[in-house]
């Protein structure tokens, strides 16, 4: 096999190694060293793919996307229409039985820490959870269309805060990983309240709005 057939092949080791070692040790331990160990291979081929950790980190981000993409495209293709909502909300909360969420939460607490001096990973990493957003924003129109477009936007955004920031983040800390439930209710508490709400007030948020 030419060495270019084996490129992608040795891209995704390297990647892979480094969710494994996000994921087991921390954000402290990212190094082309570390990552080279846990791939197996020399710290010169790493750096071949990846000029630097910034690089790297960027594609990680990219990489991981990609996984959850597929799992999500697969469940949606069994499920009916009328469903997809509840199979995202459980899938994000790790509640779907058949299709379960890969296990990388403590990689993406680490990548949001590693954003924090990267703009580049930053703006990755927003793109991804406005686009998650604009699905989720989708699906509850279909689920729910007696809500106004801005109540499904500000639930979408509502949605990924509670996904990551609060149910997750809790999680990675060791907490049991059933609290997943409670912040789950807890959308369905919102979503229901925003149902009850005969004449939602626009309020001066924009919901994902950046500075």
């Amino acid at each position: 096999m030419a060495q270019t057939d084996k490129a992608p092949e040795k891209k995704q080791q390297i990647l892979q190694a480094a969710t494994v070692l996000l994921r087991e040790k921390g954000l402290q331990a990212l190094s082309f060293e570390n990552i080279a160990a846990e791939a197996g291979f020399s710290r010169q081929l790493v750096r071949y793919y990846f000029s630097d950790l910034d690089a790297l980190v960027a594609e990680l981000c990219d990489f991981l996307a990609g996984t959850y993409r597929d799992i999500l495209v697969a469940g949606v293709v069994e499920v009916a229409q009328v469903e997809r909502l509840n199979f995202f909300l459980d899938f994000f909360f790790g509640l779907s039985d058949r299709y379960p969420m890969p296990p990388n939460l403590e990689v993406y607490d680490a990548m949001v820490a590693y954003a924090v001096g990267s703009t580049d990973m930053r703006d990755r990493m927003c793109l991804q959870y406005k686009t998650l957003g604009d699905v989720i924003t989708h699906e509850l129109a279909i689920a729910y269309p007696e809500l106004k477009g801005r109540a499904c936007e500000e639930l979408s955004y509502l949605f990924v805060s509670m996904m990551h920031s609060h149910w997750s983040f809790v999680a990675s800390l060791g907490h049991t990983r059933d609290h997943g439930r409670l912040t789950r209710r807890a959308i369905d508490r919102l979503i229901a309240s925003y149902l009850a709400e005969a004449t939602p007030t626009d309020g001066v948020e924009r919901p994902w709005a950046r500075n």
